[in-house]
């Protein structure tokens, strides 16, 4: 199968990630007790909410944390962590893992996003 690249700049990321925050400032206010990203691609998404929201970053999750990743996409990644609230950058209509909130839906299997924090 040969994907097609889906290149996100830091410019982008940036717009998507205050996107994010808003979301979250809006309809889940003082719900989380930290922010938690999931290895690798959550990390970048984590840190910088945890800055946006005024949460700390957390080295494991708990009941209350807010999840983060870059994309849920099978959703086998996100499995472990579907009874707690996830944030991505995007999702798939096909995932096993639907987050609670995120900004894009990437619309074919095919598509293959490359985040800035990501090697070329």
């Amino acid at each position: 199968m040969e994907y097609k690249k889906i290149h996100i700049d830091w410019e982008t990321f940036g717009i998507m990630i205050d996107k994010l925050a808003d979301q979250i400032k809006e309809n889940h206010k003082g719900t989380f007790d930290g922010v938690y990203g999931v290895p690798r691609g959550g990390l970048p998404i984590a840190t910088v909410l945890s800055h946006k929201l005024g949460l700390p970053l957390l080295l494991y999750p708990n009941k209350k944390s807010l999840i983060c990743d870059d994309i849920s996409d099978t959703g086998k990644t996100l499995q472990s962590h579907k009874n707690k609230f996830i944030a991505t950058l995007h999702s798939t209509e096909w995932t096993t893992t639907k987050p609670d909130c995120f900004i894009e839906m990437k619309k074919k299997k095919t598509d293959w996003v490359v985040y800035p924090w990501e090697i070329k």
